[in-house]
């Protein structure tokens, strides 16, 4: 029935998550790219991808952002190939880009807008890839000197494909950072909650041939948890990593449990 919707690794994707980042736009003409790789685990599952991104400002308060670009090189069952079980499937591939942009309208309020583009590989996704528009709003502040909060709030929207119609989700994320600048070390500490406010929809055949439609998933929920740090080699290049978990009901339409850990390279320029 579920034409995975809930792509396990997609819903914990870096502390990126929904957009680059929750915190102020940087200055015009400055920009930044990361690249780095993800791996992850369910009971009895895992997975790997490359994960790419960038931001970059076209003018003051207005950055342009590239998030999910990546190319997932397994995510298998553990048993797979092994003596009695199906082969491990060939589900390696480009996962496709979304296009964002954060205007930051306020010193402390910053609205954004993402578009996932529906190009991501069939053996990633099977048949089944939306269209989908995300809108944001963020709060970001410095409590007091080095210490950061950045928060949004967000609905989605995934148009219908391959019959089926996710409908409207609610995202409420936000992060807490701290640079203990004479080293250079950037900790933090963030969480996240999605849920569907509307049905999933999803159009069926019975037996006999008579169409009717399957509605499921309303109110189910899905809540994130990722502690990492960043370490600033100079100016240029920082390195991140994060440890990821994933907390949800695998019989519900947002998947089951899921742990990762990611880590990247960052380049200003």
């Amino acid at each position: 029935m579920f034409k995975k919707i809930a792509l396990v690794a997609a819903m914990a994707a870096s502390a990126s998550f929904a957009t680059y980042s929750f915190f102020p736009v940087p200055e015009a003409n400055k920009g930044e790219v990361e690249i780095g790789a993800q791996y992850g685990w369910t009971k009895h599952s895992s997975n790997m991808e490359i994960i790419a991104g960038a931001e970059y400002s076209v003018i003051q308060n207005l950055a342009l952002s590239l998030t999910g670009l990546g190319y997932q090189l397994w995510d298998d069952p553990d048993d797979c190939g092994e003596s009695g079980h199906p082969s491990c499937p060939d589900n390696d591939g480009f996962k496709a880009m979304t296009i964002g942009a954060r205007y930051q309208f306020m010193p402390i309020l910053i609205a954004a807008l993402d578009v996932n583009l529906p190009l991501t590989s069939k053996d990633v996704t099977g048949d089944y890839d939306p269209f989908g528009l995300y809108g944001a709003i963020q709060f970001t502040q410095e409590f007091v000197p080095n210490l950061w909060f950045g928060s949004e709030a967000g609905l989605s929207y995934k148009f219908e494909d391959e019959k089926t119609t996710e409908g409207l989700g609610l995202t409420l994320q936000a992060e807490l950072d701290y640079t203990i600048a004479s080293i250079g070390l950037t900790p933090w500490i963030g969480g996240e909650m999605i849920m569907r406010i509307s049905d999933v929809e999803e159009e069926t055949f019975d037996v006999n041939g008579v169409k009717g439609t399957i509605k499921y998933g309303s109110g189910d929920k899905a809540f994130l948890v990722w502690l990492g740090a960043g370490y600033a080699i100079n100016q240029m290049f920082t390195v991140k990593a994060n440890f990821i978990m994933k907390f949800a009901d695998e019989k519900e339409s947002l998947g089951g449990d899921w742990k990762g850990v990611n880590a990247k390279l960052a380049i200003k320029f």
